[in-house]
């Protein structure tokens, strides 16, 4: 099985696919981000836009999502799974706009998706615990059964996801061993990132020298097996990168901002 013929990677924010996937990233057919504007971080649009226009690899595009900005909004102590992703439980952070994002997110990635055999995404429990991240794997494995591609995910955990990792243990496959990460890649993606101020992560950072994928055990290979020997990158996030530090007073001013527009603006209905 080549787990690289017509093959695509589905990653949530752009960096993610330089985080998550750097051993692959040049080697899959497609690469496909999907949200791209954040109504409160304009610097971060921008960078990011002008970060694609320059990108090292031509066979990147992004479905240009907004973000829905509910970062801080799970119990990550309880994570409660949805169909949509994750239960948004701070009343501060409206989960409106994370809802609507899955079903645009599967209308749009139906098509993107078709005819591909293997697509690389995140994880159940969203790498270190991001809940956009949890919603794009839904997103893509509600399309499986229809489309028929084999799915993989990544081998990252965090100390903030394990509880949600352990769970998620019914969909573990196997892995594909261990793979050697692209650092030369990674750090020149990194660097444009940067330049252009939209890096999300640790400034400091270092990619592990190995990260393996996990088949999604509904794949038909898979069936009736309990349980597997896998490998995994452990990363301890004790506290959130510099740039996700977003306070709840900024995000409830972001959804004043909103309301005040629409009631000043209101939409004009016609007779």
């Amino acid at each position: 099985m080549n787990v690289l013929e017509k093959s695509i990677i589905v990653a949530a924010h752009p960096d993610d696919e330089n985080l998550w996937f750097s051993s692959i990233l040049s080697k899959v057919d497609n690469i496909v981000l999907c949200f791209l504007p954040v109504a409160s971080r304009p610097i971060w649009t921008e960078g990011r836009r002008k970060s694609l226009a320059d990108y090292p690899l031509e066979n990147i595009t992004c479905l240009e999502l907004e973000e829905s900005e509910v970062f801080w909004g799970a119990d990550w102590s309880h994570p409660v799974k949805t169909e949509y992703g994750l239960e948004i439980t701070d009343n501060v952070l409206p989960d409106t706009l994370y809802r609507k994002n899955y079903y645009s997110l599967v209308t749009q990635l139906r098509e993107t998706l078709r005819g591909c055999e293997n697509v690389f995404t995140h994880n159940p429990w969203g790498e270190y615990g991001h809940v956009e991240h949890v919603q794009v794997y839904r997103a893509v494995k509600s399309l499986q059964a229809e489309l028929q591609f084999r799915l993989w995910y990544t081998g990252y955990v965090s100390n903030k996801s394990a509880s949600l990792m352990a769970r998620e243990y019914p969909t573990m496959g196997r892995n594909l061993g261990m793979m050697r990460t692209d650092k030369a890649l990674a750090q020149t993606i990194a660097g444009l990132y940067k330049e252009n101020e939209c890096w999300t992560w640790y400034e400091d950072y270092e990619w592990c020298d190995h990260e393996t994928f996990v088949l999604d055990i509904d794949d038909v290979e898979q069936k009736g097996k309990k349980g597997s020997v896998l490998s995994l990158n452990m990363i301890d996030v004790g506290v959130e990168p510099v740039m996700k530090r977003e306070t709840r007073l900024q995000s409830l001013s972001l959804r004043i901002r909103r309301k005040l527009r629409r009631l000043l603006h209101p939409k004009t209905r016609a007779d």
